[in-house]
C-alpha cells in the first residue's frame, strides 16, 4: 500500500469514527431532550478571588429567571429551593461559579468605544437532573456590555449572560 493510499485510508478511518462519535452524542441528548418541565435556578456564587458586587449576582438570578420564562420551554421557572407544584415533575438544577468579573467603565465606553471599558462577567453553568443530581450539561458562559445608550448600564451584562444561558437550554434540552 503506498504512503498516499495508507494517509487516505487514515483519513476515511477517523472520519468514520467522528460520524460514530457524534451519532453516539446525539442519542445521549436524545434522552434529555423534552424531558424536563420545569428549572430550579440556584444563585450563581463567585469563584474565590472574583469580586462581583451581591447586586450583580442578585440581578443575574432575576434576569435568568426572566430569560428561562421567555425560553417558553418549561411550565415552572423556580428560585432556589421553591419546588414543582407536581412532585413528579421532571426539574432541571442550574447551578453556576461566575469565574471572571471585570467591571468595566461606562465612561471609557461612552468616550472611547471599541471595546474599551466593556464589562464582562464568565461563569461556568451545570445543568443538573433536579432528583438525581447527575450533571445533563456544563460549559463557560459570557455576558457582555461594550456599548449602549450613554455607554450602557455595566449591570447590563448579566442580561447577556443569562440570554447566553437560555440560548444553550433551548440548544440542549429542546432541540
Amino acid at each position: 500500500m503506498t504512503r498516499k493510499a495508507r494517509l487516505v485510508s487514515v483519513a476515511c478511518s477517523l472520519v468514520v469514527l467522528s460520524a460514530v462519535a457524534t451519532a453516539s452524542q446525539r442519542k445521549t441528548d436524545a434522552n434529555v431532550t423534552n424531558k424536563y418541565k420545569a428549572i430550579e435556578i440556584v444563585r450563581f456564587e463567585a469563584k474565590e478571588g472574583v469580586q462581583m458586587p451581591p447586586n450583580y449576582q442578585i440581578t443575574l438570578t432575576e434576569e435568568l429567571v426572566k430569560q428561562m420564562q421567555n425560553t417558553m420551554r418549561f411550565t415552572e421557572v423556580l428560585r432556589e429551593g421553591e419546588t414543582p407544584v407536581e412532585a413528579s415533575t421532571r426539574a432541571l438544577k442550574l447551578v453556576g461559579t461566575v469565574v471572571e468579573f471585570e467591571a468595566g467603565s461606562r465612561a471609557k465606553r461612552y468616550l472611547i468605544g471599541f471595546g474599551a471599558g466593556k464589562t464582562k462577567i464568565v461563569a461556568h453553568i451545570k445543568f443538573l437532573d433536579r432528583a438525581n443530581g447527575d450533571v445533563l450539561f456544563e460549559d463557560d458562559v459570557d455576558g457582555k456590555v461594550i456599548m449602549g445608550k450613554m455607554g450602557g448600564d455595566s449591570i447590563g451584562a448579566t442580561r447577556g449572560l443569562a440570554k447566553e444561558v437560555a440560548k444553550v437550554v433551548r440548544e440542549q434540552f429542546f432541540k
